[in-house]
C-alpha cells in the first residue's frame, strides 16, 4: 500500500509539472508576439525622398544615452556670420564639447516663448483671419503661438515636458518685444529652474531680388515643408553675454541633429551681434520656422522634425 501511494503521488507531481510547462510556453509565445507587434517609441519618417532608409536613421529617445556626434555631423553644419559680428568660433570644438542636457522626467525642461508672436505667413485660399499688419495677426490660430502649441504637444509626445508662454510680446508695442519677453523668461525660469532649453519661436522675412517673398522649402514625406533656421546672439553689441559660445554650441548640435533626420531641412545658422536675451540660459536659441513667403501649413509640416531633433538631444551629447 505504501509503495502504491508513493507511485500515485509521483504521477500527480509529474502531471502538474507538465501542465505548468505548457502554460509557461503559451505565456512566452504571447509575450514574444506582443513584442513583435509593439509600435516603436519614436518614428522618424521626416526625410527627403531618396535618402537613408529606416535602418540608417538615428536612434530616438528610446535609447537613453547621449547622442554621439561625428565628423559627418560637422560637415552638415553651416553658419552665416552677420556683418556686424566679427566672432568666428571653432565649430569643430563646439560640436565636440559635451552638451549637458537631460530633458527627461516630469518637470518642465523646455520653454517655448514668442518675442514676435504676431508673425504670420502667406495666406492660402480659405484662410480668412484678420491681419494686424502685413504678415502679422493677433489670431492665435495662425500666428507663432499656434505653432508653439503644436510644438509643445509634439515634444510632450516624445517625453519632454514643456512650458509654453503664449503671450504676444510684440503687441501693441513691437519695439518693446524683447524687453517684454525678457521679463517673461526671467519669471518663468525662476519659477521652473529645471528648464534647460529656451526656444524663441519666430518666422523669418526675406525678399527675393524681384521683391517677392522668399519661401525656402524642403521635401518631407512628399510634401513641401518650410525650412528651419537657428539664430544665436552674442555680446558683440556691448551687452553682457560672456557665455554666448555655450548657446552657439547648442545651436550647432541641434542643427546637426536636424540634418541627420532630414538632410537639407535647415538654413545656415546665423551668429548675430545682438544678444536676444540668450544670456538668460545657455540653452536659449531663436528658431525661425520658415519665412513670410511660406504658408502656415508648410510651417506646420516641419515641426515634427524640430521635435525629433530635440528628442535626439534629450540626453545631451
Amino acid at each position: 500500500m505504501q509503495i502504491k501511494k508513493r507511485s500515485t503521488g509521483s504521477g500527480a507531481a509529474l502531471l502538474i509539472l507538465l501542465i505548468l510547462g505548457i502554460v509557461a510556453g503559451f505565456c512566452m509565445a504571447a509575450v514574444w508576439t506582443g513584442l513583435q507587434q509593439a509600435e516603436p517609441l519614436l518614428r522618424l519618417p521626416h526625410r527627403p525622398a531618396g535618402t537613408k532608409g529606416d535602418a540608417d536613421l538615428p536612434a530616438g529617445p528610446a535609447v537613453q544615452t547621449p547622442l554621439k556626434l561625428t565628423e559627418a555631423d560637422l560637415a552638415s553644419v553651416s553658419v552665416r556670420y552677420a556683418s556686424d559680428c566679427s566672432y568666428r568660433p571653432n565649430l569643430a570644438a563646439l560640436l565636440d564639447s559635451p552638451l549637458p542636457w537631460n530633458l527627461t522626467g516630469n518637470a518642465p525642461t523646455v520653454l517655448i516663448v514668442h518675442s514676435h508672436g504676431t508673425e504670420s505667413f502667406t495666406k492660402e485660399p480659405g484662410q480668412a483671419y484678420t491681419e494686424s499688419s502685413e504678415f502679422r495677426t493677433l489670431d492665435t490660430g495662425y500666428n507663432m503661438v499656434a505653432l508653439g502649441d503644436q510644438l509643445a504637444l509634439l515634444l510632450r509626445q516624445r517625453g519632454i515636458e514643456v512650458i509654453h508662454d503664449r503671450q504676444l510680446h510684440d503687441y501693441p508695442s513691437y519695439g518693446s518685444a524683447y524687453d517684454n519677453s525678457r521679463n517673461s523668461v526671467q519669471a518663468i525660469l525662476q519659477q521652473y529652474p529645471t528648464i534647460q532649453v529656451v526656444l524663441d519661436l519666430h518666422r523669418d522675412a526675406v525678399l527675393n531680388s524681384d521683391g517677392s517673398q522668399y519661401a525656402p522649402t524642403v521635401l518631407l514625406d512628399g510634401q513641401q515643408a518650410a525650412k528651419l533656421m537657428l539664430v544665436v546672439g552674442t555680446d558683440a553689441s556691448g551687452l553682457e553675454h560672456s557665455g554666448w559660445e555655450e548657446n552657439m554650441a547648442a545651436a550647432v548640435k541641434l542643427q546637426a541633429a536636424l540634418e541627420r533626420i532630414a538632410p537639407g531641412v535647415t538654413r545656415p545658422t546665423i551668429l548675430r551681434a545682438q544678444r536676444f536675451n540668450h544670456d538668460l540660459s545657455p540653452g536659449a536659441l531663436i528658431v525661425e520656422v520658415g519665412t513670410a513667403g511660406n504658408t502656415f501649413q508648410q510651417a506646420q509640416l516641419v515641426l515634427p522634425v524640430l521635435a525629433d531633433g530635440l528628442a535626439l538631444l534629450m540626453n545631451g551629447t
